[in-house]
């Protein structure tokens, strides 16, 4: 495998202080002597968790963010073709049949349940293709494994076990490239507008693809971009950089102890804003219109340990709906199954960045803005 750069650290981690730990997130209501309940329990052990209510808080802030297992109301076209594009034959034929007894010599209980649909004919594949292919796999599983048995971090499982696979899956592709955004804020014009500010949960994410300037065209368009009206400021972070680039998705990564609430909430967020910045973008080009019928729909992950949540975000009106995990699509590190798996995902989700959502948002946004003000 590839020796891998060195990783910016990990953020610290400051969702909530000292202060906000020892206080409600719910307003105080008062109560007199005589009707107040005594409990030999701790106050703080009755607090509302700052997680769960920032949901509340979410689905009643401007844009409204809404997130759920399952769609409800209006579904656009485009999101229910996305997931049939995910979902349709997913984790079928992706397993060389030449693994076939290398997983039963590595795994031998765990290759009892992998269905014979899984692998795929692999004479066509030349011995040294293979050998390289099953030494990135063991890699990533045994990394995963270790990280899983020592208890390590964050910044493990991010540097040992998911950038090596999100770059796996964009080997020779030149338009996609990996964006470590851990230390990068959101634009604050971009953040939904609440009564209580979120200051008690991170507003970042891990990771995000974003449309390479590496490639021609992609680097052409956005010189042409940087001239016009908008200037650079075409993502909806404030890093003198990937402000000047065109993001698509989101990860936020936790160990296999995190807040799997916690890491939603910060992905809904990442994705809000960036949804919101297109919105606004197609606005400036083009005038009053309807995200519903619009904005194309984007693609996020929760990472937590082993397990990979993957959720589809879109606009509906003034309403961003954040859907999933996608029940169908569950995907985890734990076998060289499952990472096959994951890298079956990770290919149809680069299918659609690059076949169906660049085309859309070259068309839609960029051209208009590199000829903006002519």
């Amino acid at each position: 495998m590839s020796s891998r750069q060195p990783s910016p650290s990990k953020r610290r981690r400051t969702d909530v202080d000292d202060t906000d730990q020892r206080t409600s997130v719910t307003s105080e209501i008062s109560i007199s002597d005589r009707t107040k309940l005594r409990s030999s329990a701790s106050n703080a052990s009755r607090q509302v968790s700052p997680t769960r209510d920032i949901f509340n808080q979410l689905r009643l802030a401007k844009p409204a963010i809404i997130c759920e297992p399952q769609a409800s109301g209006l579904i656009p076209n485009t999101v229910l073709s996305l997931r049939k594009r995910l979902t349709d034959g997913f984790g079928q034929k992706v397993i060389p049949r030449a693994f076939e007894s290398r997983i039963r010599a590595s795994d031998p209980a765990g290759a009892e349940d992998i269905p014979d649909s899984a692998y795929f004919d692999s004479t066509h594949m030349s011995d040294t293709i293979l050998d390289a292919m099953w030494s990135e796999l063991e890699e990533i599983r045994l990394e995963a494994r270790y990280c899983d048995m020592y208890g390590k971090d964050e910044n493990a499982w991010c540097l040992d076990v998911v950038q090596p696979i999100l770059r796996l899956s964009l080997k020779d592709e030149s338009k996609l490239q990996l964006t470590n955004v851990q230390s990068q804020q959101i634009d604050g014009d971009l953040l939904p507008i609440v009564k209580n500010n979120l200051t008690r949960i991170n507003k970042k994410a891990d990771y995000s693809f974003s449309y390479s300037c590496r490639d021609p065209e992609v680097c052409e368009i956005y010189q042409k971009v940087s001239l016009g009206g908008p200037g650079y400021k075409i993502s909806h972070t404030t890093d003198a950089f990937t402000k000047r680039t065109i993001l698509f998705s989101g990860i936020e990564v936790k160990a296999d102890d995190g807040g799997k609430k916690e890491a939603l909430a910060q992905l809904a967020i990442w994705l809000s804003a960036n949804l919101e910045r297109l919105v606004r973008l197609g606005e400036l080009v083009k005038g009053p219109l309807n995200p519903t019928d619009w904005l194309f729909p984007t693609v996020g992950y929760t990472v937590i340990g082993h397990d990979w949540f993957t959720y589809i975000a879109y606009r509906v009106g003034n309403e961003v709906h954040v859907i999933g995990p996608i029940s169908s699509v569950l995907v985890d590190t734990r076998s060289t199954y499952g990472i096959l798996k994951l890298c079956d995902l990770e290919r149809r989700v680069k299918e659609y960045a690059v076949r169906e959502y660049w085309p859309w948002i070259r068309k839609e946004v960029l051209y208009p803005l590199a000829t903006l003000g002519e």
